[in-house]
Parts: C-alpha cells; sequence; structure tokens
C-alpha cells in the first residue's frame, strides 16, 4: 500500500504495512505523553484507561477510532506519510501490539511493526519512527528488535543493554514509553482470568477492526465534503472531527510559545494544541461505552461560540442548541484562551464552598442555562484575570452559581426579546476593575440584594483573611441547607452585623432544622409558642406545617417571632411547658406521631376548630381529623359496609360536617358540628340508585322525623358529654348505639 487514501477508514493492518511505508511523527510534534501519570490521579495513566477502553469494545464489528491527519512529501518520500495529528493513539497502538507479539511468541504481528525488507536488508526501521529527536528514534527501532521481537528480554533489563544509550534516561518521550508498556503488560497480565484477553483474539481485533478515518492535509479536492463521509459501519463523523480539519486549514500560522521549567522554548502548533484539548477532555469523559472526548469538546465549543460575541442579542442566537455550526472566525487563539479558562474552573475543587464541581454535560451536547449562568461569567473572569488565585475563583464560580439556583436563569422563550440573564452577568464580569468579588457592590447592575447584604457583612466582618473564609464557609453551608436554597437574607439580617451572633443563629438553625431529623419538634415548639402566622396559609382553609421549600418564607413573615424562639435555645423545654388541652393543636404538640403521619405537612382548618391533617397531598388521601382534643381517623369506620369518616364545611364558614355512607343503602350519617354542640341527622335521599331503607329502624334506634329530617335526640353539649362523638357516631370496628348494628345491616 503506497498511500492512504483521504477520507477513507483504514485499519492498523493497512497503516503500518508496505516495505518501505513509513509513519513518521516529525520533529515539529511533541513528545509522547500518555505514559505519564495524569496529574490529578498520581496511580493512572492515559495507555491505563485507554487500555480499560479497548478491551471492553466488542471484537464482532469494526470500530472506528476517529481520525488521523497528516500529508505525503510526495516528491522526497513519497510513502512516507509525516503524522500531524493522532500521533499519541497510534503509539500506543503500536505498544500494544508489540507486547501482544512479545506474548504470542511466534511473531504473529511482526509485519505490524517492521517489514523483512527492513528487518533483513535495510537499517531496521520499524513501521513508526520518532522525528522528535534523535535517540527517540534510535530507541523505538532498538526496542522493536530487541525487545518487541525477543521474549526472553524483560522490561527491567533494557536499561542494561549494550544498545541502551544514556542519552534515553532524559529522553521524555523514552521515558513514557517504558512506562506505556509496563502499564500494557500488567493489563494483558491480568490475575483475573476473566480480564485475560485471548492473544490473538485481541490482537486480530485491533489491526483488522480498529478504524481510522484518513484526511490528507495537502488534499484540498473534496473540501470540507471529506469530513461528511460515513465509515463503514455506517456511522457519521462527530461534529468536532468534521470541525478539527478546519480549524487546522484555517489558523495554519498559528503558534503558540510555551515555556519550559528549565526556560526552553516550546512552540505549538494548531494540530498541537487541538490534541491536546482532545486529551484533556477525553481524560475528563464520562466513563461510558463511548469513551470518548466528544460530549466534552461540543459542550465547551458551545461556551465558545456564545462567548465570542459582544451583545445580548448575539449571546440569545447562539445560545440555539439545535444548531452546532461553529464560526471558523473565531481564531485558535481564542479558543485556547478560553480552553485554558475553562480548565482552570474545571480542576478546582469547590467542597470548601459546597458548590458541586463543574462537570460538563452527560448523554446531552450542551449546558443548561442554568448551568451557563455559572460557567460563563466564571470563564470571561478567569480569561479576563489569568493569575487570579483559585480562591478567587472559587469565590465568583460560588456566586453565580448560588444565585441560579433562586434567579431565573432562562433566557426569553421569545426571540424578540431580548433577555439573557447568563450574558448580563457575564457583562458585571467584563465591567469589574478588580479581582476581588466584594468590587461588585461599585457597580448599580449588580442590584440583587440577597447577595449584596452578604457581600456587605463580610466587608464589615472580616478585618483578616481567616475571618473572611470563616464567614463565606458559614454563608455557603446555611446556602445549601434545604430550608433556604441559596435564600439567607434572614439569618444575615438576624445577625446584626455580628460575626459571634452570626455563629450562634447558624448553630441553632443547623441544630433545629438540619440535625438529627428536628422538623417536627420545631414544628410542635412553634404551635406550643402560638407562633403568629403559624400554620401557615396556603389557601383560605388550607394551611401548612412548613415543607423545605416553606421554611424561608415563615422566615421572612414571622422572623421577630422566630429569633426569639431561638434565643429560648431548647426545644424540649418550649414543648414540656405547653399545658393548654383547650387548643386543637394540643392533640399535636402532646404526640410526635400524628406529625410524623403528615409527610407534605398539609393541614386544612374547618369551622369549629376542626382540624384535618393530611398523610399527602390532599384531602382526598389518608387523613386525622382533630376536634376537642378527640382524634378521628379516615378508617375510624371500619367496615365492609360503611364508606368511611368524611369531613366537609358548609359554604358559609360556621359548620363542619362528619359523614358516612352506607355500602348497601341510601343512607348517609351526618354529625353537624355547630357554635351549640352537635347534631346527628339521617339523610335517605342522596344516593337513590341504593335500596331504599326501612324507616321503622331509624325509629327504633331513637332517631325522629322533624320537617322531613331524620334527626338522633337532639342536640349535645360538648362540655356535657365528653367523648360522647366517638361513643356515638363510630367506633374502630363498627357502628354503636344509637345505631342498631344487627338491625340496620340486616333491613
Amino acid at each position: 500500500m503506497a498511500q492512504l487514501e483521504s477520507g477513507k477508514p483504514h485499519s492498523l493492518k493497512e497503516i503500518f504495512c508496505g516495505e518501505n511505508d513509513k509513519i513518521i511523527v516529525p520533529d515539529l510534534q511533541r513528545d509522547y505523553c500518555w505514559g505519564d501519570h495524569i496529574p490529578s490521579n498520581s496511580t493512572e495513566t492515559l495507555v491505563s484507561s485507554f487500555m480499560d477502553s479497548l478491551l471492553k469494545l466488542d471484537r464482532s464489528r469494526d470500530i472506528t477510532m476517529g481520525l488521523i491527519y497528516g500529508y505525503y512529501d510526495k516528491e522526497l518520500t513519497p510513502n512516507h506519510l509525516q503524522l500531524c495529528d493522532g500521533q499519541q493513539r497510534l503509539t500506543t497502538l503500536f505498544l500494544i501490539l508489540g507486547v501482544l507479539n512479545r506474548k504470542a511468541g511466534d511473531d504473529r504481528y511482526k509485519d505490524i511493526l517492521i517489514s523483512n525488507f527492513e528487518l533483513e536488508e535495510d537499517d531496521k526501521e520499524p513501521h513508526l519512527l520518532y522525528g522528535i529527536r534523535e535517540s527517540s528514534l534510535y530507541f523505538l527501532s532498538d526496542l522493536t528488535i530487541y525487545y518487541f521481537l525477543n521474549s526472553n528480554l524483560s522490561l527491567s533489563d533494557l536499561d542494561k543493554q549494550p544498545w541502551f544509550l544514556n542519552s534515553y534516561n532524559n529522553d521524555p518521550t523514552i521515558i513514557s514509553i517504558k512506562c506505556a508498556i509496563e502499564t500494557i503488560e500488567a493489563k494483558l497480565a491480568s490475575n483475573d482470568d476473566n480480564e485475560k484477553p485471548d492473544i490473538y483474539s485481541f490482537g486480530d481485533f485491533l489491526i483488522e477492526r480498529l478504524k481510522f478515518l484518513f484526511y490528507d492535509m495537502n488534499n484540498r479536492l473534496n473540501g470540507e465534503e471529506t469530513f461528511v463521509v460515513i465509515n463503514t459501519t455506517g456511522e457519521p463523523l462527530t461534529a468536532n472531527q468534521n470541525l478539527k480539519p478546519l480549524i487546522i486549514k484555517e489558523n495554519e500560522s498559528y503558534t503558540r510559545e510555551e515555556q519550559t521549567e528549565n526556560g526552553q522554548a516550546i512552540i505549538h502548533t494548531t494540530a498541537e494544541d487541538w490534541e491536546t484539548m482532545e486529551t484533556w477532555f477525553w481524560q475528563k469523559r464520562h466513563r461510558n461505552d463511548s469513551d470518548t472526548s466528544t460530549e466534552g469538546m461540543l459542550a465547551f465549543f458551545h461556551c465558545v461560540r456564545i462567548l465570542e460575541n459582544d451583545t445580548e442579542e448575539g449571546w440569545h442566537k447562539h445560545m440555539e442548541t439545535e444548531n452546532d455550526d461553529f464560526p471558523l472566525t473565531i481564531p485558535m487563539e481564542r479558543i485556547w484562551e478560553w480552553f485554558y479558562s475553562y480548565k482552570r474552573l474545571y480542576e478546582l475543587n469547590y467542597k470548601r464552598l459546597t458548590t458541586p464541581n463543574i462537570r460538563y454535560p452527560e448523554s446531552r451536547k450542551h449546558y443548561t442555562q442554568k448551568d451557563l449562568y455559572a460557567l460563563l461569567p466564571s470563564m470571561e473572569y478567569c480569561r479576563k484575570y489569568p493569575d487570579a488565585t483559585e480562591q478567587e475563583i472559587q469565590r465568583i464560580y460560588h456566586l453565580f452559581s448560588n444565585m441560579s439556583r433562586y434567579r431565573d436563569t432562562n433566557r426569553s422563550s421569545q426571540k424578540e426579546s431580548l433577555r439573557v440573564p447568563a450574558f448580563r452577568a457575564y457583562r458585571l464580569i467584563r465591567e469589574t476593575e478588580c479581582r476581588d468579588v466584594l468590587s461588585l457592590l461599585g457597580n448599580q447592575d449588580f442590584n440583587v440584594e440577597e447577595e449584596r447584604q452578604k457581600m456587605i457583612f463580610i466587608q464589615r466582618n472580616s478585618p483578616t483573611p481567616e475571618l473572611r473564609m470563616e464567614i463565606e464557609e458559614l454563608f455557603a453551608k446555611a446556602e445549601s441547607f434545604p430550608i433556604y436554597k441559596g435564600r439567607i437574607a434572614t439569618l444575615v439580617s438576624w445577625s446584626e452585623d455580628s460575626l459571634d451572633r452570626l455563629r450562634y443563629l447558624y448553630g441553632k438553625i443547623k441544630e433545629w432544622w438540619i440535625d438529627c431529623d428536628n422538623q417536627n419538634r420545631v414544628r410542635q415548639a412553634l404551635l406550643a409558642n402560638k407562633t403568629p402566622g403559624y400554620p401557615a396559609a396556603r389557601t383560605n382553609s388550607n394551611r401548612t406545617l412548613c415543607t423545605d421549600e416553606e421554611w424561608s418564607q415563615l422566615f421572612e413573615r414571622q422572623g421577630e417571632h422566630i429569633v426569639k424562639l431561638l434565643d429560648e435555645g431548647n426545644l424540649d423545654t418550649i414543648i414540656e411547658k405547653y399545658k393548654d388541652p383547650t387548643s386543637p393543636y394540643f392533640p399535636l404538640i402532646n404526640d410526635i406521631s400524628y406529625l410524623n403521619f403528615a409527610q407534605k405537612q398539609n393541614i386544612r382548618i374547618l369551622p369549629q376548630e376542626v382540624i384535618e391533617l393530611m398523610e399527602k397531598k390532599t384531602g382526598s388521601g389518608n387523613y386525622i381529623i382533630f376536634h376537642k382534643c378527640e382524634v378521628f381517623r379516615k378508617n375510624t369506620i371500619n367496615s365492609d359496609n360503611w364508606t368511611g369518616l368524611n369531613v366537609w364545611p358548609d359554604r358559609d364558614g360556621n359548620v363542619t360536617y362528619f359523614y358516612t355512607q352506607s355500602i348497601k343503602y341510601n343512607l348517609t350519617l351526618d354529625m353537624r358540628i355547630d357554635w351549640n354542640g352537635y347534631r346527628i341527622i339521617a339523610h335517605l335521599d342522596r344516593e337513590p340508585a341504593k335500596k331504599s331503607l326501612d324507616t321503622t329502624i331509624l325509629k327504633e334506634q331513637g332517631f325522629i322525623q322533624e320537617k322531613g329530617i331524620w334527626e338522633y335526640l337532639g342536640r349535645r353539649e360538648f362540655q356535657e358529654n365528653k367523648g360522647v362523638i366517638t361513643n356515638e357516631l363510630t367506633s374502630q370496628k363498627r357502628l354503636k348505639p344509637p345505631y342498631s348494628r344487627d338491625r340496620l345491616y340486616k333491613a
């Protein structure tokens, strides 16, 4: 095979082949580095992750590994591919095949490593040549001949061989290759037999089924059409694979100088910086079956195309997620600048301020608008202040991340309305003149009172960096409480510009609302204390004992009373000193099991101090009714013959009705509770479809008929008949006298 065909998929068997065909890594490329330890994880290398991915691939089908880029010098070395991109992957695969050849023991993969012509008649150059420096070039040749084709030599003995030059010990490529081989051999010699790949199966899969799409950098005949080719599996190239060669071509003159620790200048090209980005996103990828950098890169490019607009109108347009077209007018210099900023943000740990670390979206190409509200202004901050400390960056990202929890971060749905909250957040940073987040106080457009309060408190109470950090951490922890969800203005105002007061109140709120599942005890204390506005109104009759989402509203309305309660200090004392059995809430204060029953904290206040405590969201579910310290559950009438106990108020708000219906007969029993007591009434006309009841049965049970109404024994006074409601109307099993169970059932 003389040359790889541009725009076509090629296997490793086709790439590493031919008597005089070579893949050359030119001297403009960077060193091989996949064998180096990942900085964030000293125990892992990119080779380790790459091997894990390869071992998990389906070997029954072709797998496309992405694109490689290069060109042929048609005059000097027409069969030598000068590799512009794909160096790290191809080098790693070459090393894997070398180790597999050793393990096979029969030179099964020798022709992939080196041609017979080179081995027997020429300079013993393998198919892969490193032109970065002479030591790398010679080493790879020696490694192939003396190690990959010689199963008797151990890796630890390499540096003892006569061909191993002293200069090899100082070559970063060689050092990384040795580490990579060590990792590869360890993966292939796993102690778990189930993880040991069959050498032939794995090796044959690599050389025949792994495919790379080749793009000839000197071949412009196909133009952009090359990058919409469909590979042999029928899968189109990904968006970033399409974009890569276009960006490289548009930025042919781009170079970036980097100083090493020893002061040496390294010049990077577009292809090298792109590969650096790809490698980084691959390191940070979601560990799933795809194992690619695509998701992360697309999410990043979406951020870049937004940030490269100076107007709110531009942001509104480029936040569209339907179209991923990336403007080729954005120079590589800016792309790299944004990448460096993004990388700084991504790699920081925000746990000090209880903010979730940044992660690019899983299984989708874009960040949400909520994500962008925090991310984009922070990227601008890192770009604008490249010398900002980690602590300063954490503060900025935490600020916008916290605001995104309680503010509307969605852009206007109508294209005609140019409201993009993320742009306005970005503009605040663009206009800052100081790295300190507190400088936002001087910007009149920063009008979020919630955050201004906190900043003013920090400004007034942090004469030292240590105190500032303490306040920031207290604020951040409080913001993370479910009862606040980022909004702690009440806590700040209650603290009255005193750090000691802040410490105390934070501790009490944490003790009462967060630790040890105390919230029902807090509810009991608020009821016992007769806190105004509690239970809090939802509608005219519906009240709430407060869920996590509702506490902050109560704090805003009844702050004075809440603070007073907090200052009293002890929940048990507040509850135990309560001795008022006349209160309609007495059962709830006296027995916490009732509050434990109310999962959604829904309560209904009915006329005559009747309280309906609902288990979940509405009264149509399970509930408990309280009246005059008597307790009625929905299933109080536990019989197949009756519908259970129901409750409803009249329209005037003066009367509450308890009622139950016969399953068999056209009979409804009402207990009407009014200011004078209660009366029990039987209705025979509410469900005419059911069987009629013989009225003599009602007479025998003590009912009298007046004006068409059947009423039992007249009125009863609550004070004179303690417990009469329970005893006369219902029981846990069946109706008791005055209703004859047998007569009613048999009628």
